[in-house]
């Protein structure tokens, strides 16, 4: 075959349109993504429903923040120090500052602490502080 001769139909052509490429792109990820959804689905069908047993029977669950192990400020550490809140909503409203990030975790007690910390004649308050009072 003489290069003279060549004509442009049979040169292979490796230009690519904006249009083609994204094309390709939009059906490749399309693809993935399905392919994504049926593999979670399926993985989701074979789990079985199992009934979930409480951790801690006869106590109840409390919030409070992590300063240890956590890049936490003087002002962090001494709030969440005595402080015990009753749900997770609770403890995000009452941190102890603005930009504070500490991480929120679970505690369990006794449900007579819970009642000595949270129930006063009849009311149930949702912050409870431990900080210690008067002469030691």
């Amino acid at each position: 075959m003489n290069p003279e001769t060549t004509t442009a139909r049979e040169a292979p052509d490796t230009t690519r349109t904006r249009r083609g490429f994204l094309r390709d792109l939009t059906l490749g990820s399309l693809m993935a993504a399905t392919a994504a959804t049926v593999i979670t689905s399926t993985a989701e069908a074979q789990t079985e429903a199992v009934p979930v047993e409480k951790p801690h029977p006869g106590t109840i669950k409390l919030y409070r923040f992590r300063t240890r192990n956590t890049v936490s400020c003087r002002a962090c550490r001494l709030h969440h120090r005595y402080m015990v809140f009753r749900t997770r909503k609770i403890a995000r409203k009452n941190r102890a500052h603005p930009g504070c990030d500490c991480p929120i975790e679970p505690q369990w007690i006794e449900r007579k602490t819970y009642r000595l910390l949270f129930k006063h004649n009849g009311v149930t308050k949702d912050v409870a502080n431990l900080k210690p009072t008067g002469r030691r």
